[in-house]
């Protein structure tokens, strides 16, 4: 997956906006949508910014930790284990690599999905 894609799906899987944003609670509903959105495009921006500057080593040794603390040290103003859970999503996508090929006559759409496997992981209980 494109580091784009990794980090939308990093933010949408593990972000929790009411813990990073608890002043949304007092806000009017109508401020909500722009205010989150504006959020959530600065995060990702952000991340971007650090994971092509700084982050091609953490992300080829599988390094979510020091890809975590990378993001810490750039001012990524998100809470250290929400960030460490985005930063290890983000590792473990950007071993997958979909391509989208077709939607068949069914309705379902068709992917071409290549990933790396980690045989010698512990599993954790």
């Amino acid at each position: 997956m494109s580091i784009d894609a990794c980090i939308a799906h990093a933010i949408h899987s593990d972000l929790d906006i009411l813990q990073v944003l608890p002043e949304l609670k007092s806000m009017p509903v109508e401020s909500l949508e722009p205010y989150i959105e504006n959020y959530i495009l600065t995060v990702q921006q952000d991340l971007r910014q650090v994971i092509v500057n700084r982050g091609d080593k953490f992300i080829r040794s599988k390094d979510a930790a020091g890809l975590c603390a990378t993001c810490m040290e750039a001012g990524v103003g998100i809470p250290p284990k929400m960030l460490l859970k985005m930063c290890q999503t983000i590792l473990q996508l950007s071993t997958i690599d979909a391509r989208f090929i077709l939607d068949t006559e069914e309705g379902a759409s068709l992917f071409y999905v290549k990933m790396a496997i980690d045989m010698k992981a512990k599993q954790v209980k």
